[in-house]
């Protein structure tokens, strides 16, 4: 992995030399999480490949915390910003305040809901990615059945989008049942906890959506610790763990997002942008499609990367 500062009081950026294009400031949700170690990972790469000094700030998804991130580098004089928002709506002043001072920010993975104020957003294609899984789903459990959604986090417009496509799909057949659903907040533990508690009432389900990958992984264990082997789970993410779930049986699909290209992407767009003042794109809004995996082509997926070669 490649080395991370993280901004846990007053830090500076480097001050900028001679040897480097300049700074870029890469915002990310928690480092802990597979995704967005691997999405900034991805984007510091990108970034020194392309002659800049490259910092990555984990804001842990709390809005506050990056509010005071992007004032202190907006202060340090960085000269963009790769930014993985807080939060969809909450973040649009940030991302404003940084614009007004003349630093550019590309956004990926989630957006904001006003354009014109990043100079662009890049985000996974989740109605895509998410009906695959779904229509997976119905292949392996059949059209009528008891199932539970577990969604990520709905205060993420990304896993509000999710549950909204795999329900265009599920709600087609009318003899399966959603029995319970929960926000499991995007986490393993959390999703754990809450299929626990499910299971307590519904022990006759035959599958489990989840909005993400820790989530489904969370019902994994769930399962597995009650004893239960014949539940099908799928999810959205496609990290390591979730291969390696796949390849033991005990997920059935889940969509690769593309991580690393997204954010290789993004810093690319920055780059062009501050070379010429355009990113190089017609679009402000551009969409990556997702991956479906199965057992079938679960080994060429590592971290966050689909190689088939």
């Amino acid at each position: 992995m490649s080395a991370m500062v993280f901004l846990t009081g007053v830090s500076t950026l480097h001050a900028q030399d001679n040897s480097v294009q300049g700074n870029i400031a890469i915002l990310v949700n928690s480092l802990d999480n597979p995704y967005y170690a691997a999405e900034a990972n991805a984007a510091k790469a990108q970034a020194e490949e392309l002659g800049y000094e490259a910092r990555v700030f984990s804001h842990s998804e709390d809005v506050n915390r990056q509010r005071e991130l992007i004032n202190s580098i907006v202060a340090q004089g960085a000269n963009g910003i790769v930014l993985d928002n807080a939060d969809s709506s909450a973040s649009v002043a940030a991302v404003r305040y940084a614009t007004e001072h003349n630093v550019p920010v590309v956004l990926i993975n989630r957006e904001i809901p006003e354009d014109g104020i990043a100079i662009a957003q890049l985000t996974h294609n989740n109605v895509q990615a998410a009906s695959q899984v779904a229509e997976a789903f119905i292949e392996k459990v059949g059209e009528s059945g008891k199932y539970v959604e577990l969604t990520c986090n709905l205060a993420d417009n990304n896993c509000v989008t999710r549950s909204t496509a795999y329900h265009r799909v599920l709600d087609q057949y009318p003899d399966l049942e959603m029995v319970a659903r929960q926000d499991a907040g995007g986490e393993l533990l959390r999703a754990k906890q809450a299929m626990d508690s499910i299971l307590q009432e519904h022990s006759d389900i035959t599958g489990v959506i989840a909005g993400n990958g820790p989530v489904a992984l969370g019902a994994i264990a769930s399962l597995e610790a009650a004893g239960i082997t014949d539940v099908t789970v799928v999810g959205i993410d496609g990290s390591n763990d979730e291969r390696d779930a796949v390849l033991d049986g005990r997920l059935y699909a889940t969509a690769m997002l593309q991580a690393q290209e997204l954010a290789r992407q993004g810093v690319n767009q920055l780059h062009q942008y501050l070379e010429t003042g355009e990113t190089g794109e017609s679009e402000e809004r551009q969409l990556f499609r997702g991956v479906l995996i199965t057992e079938d082509n679960a080994d060429y997926v590592n971290d966050f990367e689909y190689q088939s070669n």
